[in-house]
């Protein structure tokens, strides 16, 4: 009996002593998408001409306003036009600059949208997930000198649209 125990408990130590094995397998996948790039414009401030005098001698400049577009990062072919909804406006093709025309109380006016300075966005890394360009148009206008226009109460609200296509 002494035999046999001694033959499994040395049989035992051998099968103990063994190191397991370890094996791994691998394989490799794509990973893919399909971007859709956009623009959104954040609110865009009135194009306030202030007071114009009947038959006044100068040009009537507006006070400046800027329509801000957050825009997938590297964007490129941007156009910009505006709408000829308002009464008596008119709009150029889309282009790199949008200028348009109107009449508000009788009294002409051009309009222009011109794009500024695109600050770039930051790309996503491991720990962010990055930024969007910011890409501001600049809208003026002016009305010629010496117009007439019509008889009217208070300030005069015309909508016109800016539209941004890329």
């Amino acid at each position: 009996m002494k035999k046999i125990l001694i033959a499994l408990t040395s049989t035992s130590l051998i099968f103990a002593a063994k190191p397991a094995l370890s094996a791994s397998v691998n394989g490799n996948f794509n990973v893919t998408v399909t971007l859709t790039s956009v623009c959104t414009m954040g609110v865009v401030g009135d194009l306030a001409f202030g007071t114009y005098t009947a038959f006044q001698a100068g040009t009537q400049t507006a006070t400046p306003t800027t329509a801000t577009l957050t825009c997938t990062r590297g964007l490129t072919g941007v156009t910009a036009n505006f709408d000829t909804a308002a009464p008596g406006s008119t709009a150029a093709a889309a282009a790199t600059n949008a200028v348009g025309a109107g009449i508000i109380s009788g009294l002409q006016y051009d309009i222009t949208a011109t794009p500024g300075s695109i600050t770039p966005g930051n790309a996503a890394t491991a720990s962010s997930t990055g930024t969007a360009d910011s890409r501001p148009y600049s809208i003026t206008g002016s009305m010629p000198a010496s117009q007439a226009g019509i008889t009217s109460s208070g300030t005069q609200t015309q909508v016109r649209t800016l539209t941004v296509n890329y």
